[in-house]
């Protein structure tokens, strides 16, 4: 049987019109919400739906900046004051932060400075949340950079040297440790008094040495090879002790950080004007200016001075 390849053509257009009509029936059916004789189509109304029930419900809205009550200074406590929300929030929760770094583990409303603090300042992030709202996180306003514990009183200047032979010891290693420790918010300059460092034999306060154990006793009759020393404005650290710690600290488990830390805070505390003191009471932390290196007398190892000998 023959085919007309009229009527094929011609059928299969008719087939593709359809198709278009059909498809551009559907388009302006999903396009338009009112059909027509004016009223919602079926299609136009469940988009409505699925669209309301996609929609974020509005954020909680805050009236005003979260600030600080307290003293932005080592040791004290920060409270932060949450403005009010409207409508009222129903419950919150606070992330502080040191500039911009999340503090672990503080997550209260109240908060205590510490001495990784100082020099930076304190925020919080605050989270408030209500049933039918989206929460609300908002940062509150800064501290000041947060201070030492005490105000400065005085700058003392020091310069370093080495004492010795010392075959491949860097000088430079000693004064960046020992410096550390001047610098750092729980020695002496809690109690407001701050060192700077000057080139080696520059004008100074006073000298920081670190010297081989023989050398002890030049500076001074009562300087052991045993042990660190302060004469006049001498502050001599044994190097044996530097490298080593000693036997009564290491027996107890003290780091070898830490007893650097003590020995450079005890010699320069001498400096300072501070003599050897006994243990306050058993189980106490041990004064910075005991002789921690021989003993502990029922204290607890501490690399740092007392409020009560600043």
């Amino acid at each position: 049987m023959g085919v007309n390849r009229a009527s094929t053509g011609g059928l299969r257009r008719a087939v593709r019109l359809v198709a278009l009509a059909a498809a551009t029936t559907l388009a302006l059916t999903l396009a338009s919400p009112v059909g027509s004789a004016g009223a919602t189509t079926p299609a136009a109304t469940a988009a409505s739906a699925a669209a309301a029930a996609t929609a974020a419900p509005p954020v909680l809205p805050v009236t005003g900046p979260h600030t600080m009550k307290g003293t932005a200074r080592h040791g004290y406590l920060l409270t932060l004051v949450v403005a009010p929300y409207n409508p009222r929030a129903t419950s919150y929760s606070y992330q502080w932060y040191r500039d911009y770094t999340p503090i672990s583990g503080a997550t209260a409303q109240t908060y205590r400075i510490t001495a990784a603090d100082v020099d930076h300042r304190l925020r919080a992030v605050v989270t408030a949340r209500r049933a039918g709202w989206t929460d609300a996180r908002t940062l509150s306003q800064p501290t000041p950079v947060v201070g030492d514990t005490t105000p400065r009183r005085r700058t003392v200047v020091y310069d370093v040297r080495i004492d010795g032979d010392i075959p491949g010891f860097r000088v430079d290693e000693f004064g960046v440790q020992s410096g550390e420790t001047l610098q750092d918010p729980r020695g002496w300059r809690a109690g407001g008094t701050h060192f700077q460092r000057t080139a080696s034999r520059a004008p100074s306060d006073f000298t920081l040495i670190i010297a081989t154990a023989d050398r002890l006793p030049k500076y001074a009759g009562e300087c052991s090879v045993q042990w660190s020393c302060r004469v006049g404005r001498n502050v001599i650290i044994n190097y044996t002790r530097w490298m080593q710690a000693s036997p009564s600290w290491n027996a107890a488990g003290g780091s070898l950080r830490d007893y650097r830390h003590m020995v450079v805070n005890h010699e320069v505390g001498h400096f300072l004007g501070n003599g050897h003191v006994g243990c306050g009471s058993a189980g106490s932390r041990a004064p910075v200016m005991m002789q921690q290196s021989k003993g502990l007398g029922g204290c607890r190892f501490n690399p740092w001075p007392l409020p009560s000998e600043w």
